[in-house]
């Protein structure tokens, strides 16, 4: 990239150069050979509960590099501003060392290093009398065997461990409290609560990188109130989704909404409740009487998915100066032929109340419209009035972004920003599965965001200015930079899922090839 090249240029740049030249001058040896020598076997880092310390163990090539680097440690210090900070002790026969906060010691083929003294003796006794390891713990050794051999990176955290020990107590509550948390993360923290450990792994390769974390998971673990997580038996998945070429985000999930609201007493403390409460009151009020939680949430099957797309404003008027996304949620009805008349009327006032609303504050009224498509589906749609001076705008407001729709095909109901997004989702071809293989997934396209900031580059370039104070010229590098690094990226993905007795949540990143 051109501001790497920039960057290899700079003062600061030259004189890390110079820097590594003097210590590979004093090491005798490139830098490159130097780390392969340190970090030969391997690199472990720990952290201490009783006594709030963390150790960096080096164990290297053999004893004479080490020796060689702990030599070299002390010559550089001595050259540093801390030279007159720098105590040295003995403990059973090795040499440590303190320079201002940091303790090292070197013995045969390792350093260690670490900021708190007992710490450091209690690891000097472990490396000279030996005793019990990580390697015999029964958890590591389960979580051990079964690693990916092949990964670039594997860690292993004993849950167990942190749970008895007190450590990390928010983790392990029954409750979180905050309803947008407990319905990203509720089924992971009941989980947490009864998992004897948890293992993290990367992988890496020239198409890009994926780190998962996976714990042992037992479905009769999840608690009753937490079913609308997973499902029955921990079986819940989330569906599939249709998608084309300017799909931006999709999310798809499986979280039963009704059982979570009903079951709301259980879930959140009293405050919370409270505000459940006022919102169900409201809520059955706007629905015409019918319960919010049971009536309404309770007729969408939980298999629940999220689409985002790019939207093309070559040839609409009035256009938008801030250009956004289409989005929509797409549900499953239980009972369609029921609901469907329910859930036209509810769109049409809500329509309603938002004309009145919005000509109170001076807003651009919404017109209503619908729509057959094909024998069984149809749309309610909605779309922004223009003034007669903004019929031809292309600096338009940015509610001209949207026109809410709804849409109906068969037991399919769509709630869409846009109709053109609510046409394409209703009219959709069923997939042929159903559901996907995760209890939620989702999927963000590099390419599509990159259209989406391009369509938006001098209001992204003028905000910059605003913000950071730049110079036009200087905003528009970093906004081009921003598309340029986006650009070099295919997607990237997150799920979640249990197979087999494991539950494991994955971040993948592709790069474009």
């Amino acid at each position: 990239l051109p501001p790497y090249q920039i960057a290899k240029e700079s003062p600061q740049y030259k004189r890390f150069l110079a820097g590594r030249m003097m210590v590979e001058g004093q090491l005798q040896m490139p830098w490159r050979e130097a780390l392969a020598a340190l970090l030969a076997q391997q690199t472990s880092f720990g952290f201490d509960s009783q006594s709030n310390g963390a150790a960096l163990i080096f164990r290297g090539k053999d004893a004479e590099s080490m020796k060689l680097f702990h030599d070299k440690l002390l010559e550089f210090a001595r050259l540093g501003e801390n030279r007159d900070k720098i105590t040295e002790g003995e403990y059973r026969g090795i040499s440590a060392y303190q320079i201002d906060g940091a303790r090292y010691a070197v013995h045969e083929d390792r350093i260690v290093v670490t900021n708190n003294s007992e710490l450091g003796k209690r690891i000097i006794d472990r490396i000279l009398d030996g005793g019990d390891s990580l390697a015999d713990n029964s958890r590591f050794q389960s979580a051990h065997a079964q690693r990916d051999e092949d990964a670039a990176a594997w860690g292993f955290v004993d849950v167990q461990h942190i749970r008895d020990g007190g450590a990390a107590r928010n983790a392990f509550e029954d409750q979180i409290n905050n309803p947008v948390i407990e319905l990203l993360v509720g089924g992971i923290q009941s989980t947490l609560k009864k998992t004897p450990y948890a293992t993290i792994s990367l992988d890496a390769e020239t198409s890009g990188a994926a780190l998962s974390v996976s714990a042992p998971y037992q479905p009769d673990w999840i608690p009753e109130e937490r079913e609308y997580f997973f499902g029955p038996a921990g079986t819940g998945r989330g569906p599939a989704l249709p998608a084309n070429d300017k799909t931006l985000f999709t999310l798809s999930t499986y979280r039963d909404f009704s059982e979570m609201w009903l079951r709301a007493g259980d879930l959140f403390n009293a405050e919370i409740n409270d505000g459940f409460a006022k919102a169900d009151a409201n809520l059955t009020t706007l629905f015409a009487g019918r319960d919010f939680g049971e009536d309404i949430l309770g007729s969408f099957e939980p298999e629940v998915g999220f689409i985002a797309t790019h939207q093309d404003f070559t040839d609409v008027l009035p256009r938008p100066t801030i250009k956004l996304p289409a989005f929509a949620a797409v549900f499953e009805l239980k009972e369609p032929e029921a609901m469907t008349r329910e859930l036209r009327r509810i769109f049409q006032s809500l329509v309603g109340f938002l004309n009145i609303v919005g000509a109170m504050n001076g807003q651009n009224q919404l017109e209503l419209d619908m729509e057959k498509v094909g024998d069984d589906s149809e749309l309610v749609t909605s779309s922004y009035v223009p003034e007669d001076d903004d019929r031809e705008s292309t600096t338009a407001h940015i509610t001209f972004n949207f026109s809410p729709s709804v849409g109906f095909s068969g037991s399919r109901f769509v709630v869409s920003s846009t109709r053109q997004l609510a046409r394409e989702l209703t009219t959709a071809k069923p997939p042929a599965d159903r559901t996907i293989a995760d209890n939620t997934r989702a999927q963000l396209h590099a390419g599509v965001l990159r259209e989406v900031l391009d369509d938006n580059r001098e209001q992204l370039i003028s905000q910059n200015m605003l913000t950071d104070g730049n110079s036009r010229e200087e905003a528009s590098a970093i906004i081009d930079l921003l598309s340029e690094v986006v650009g070099y990226f295919e997607n990237a993905s997150l799920s979640l899922g249990s197979a087999g007795e494991s539950l494991e949540a994955e971040l993948r990143i592709q790069v474009k090839q």
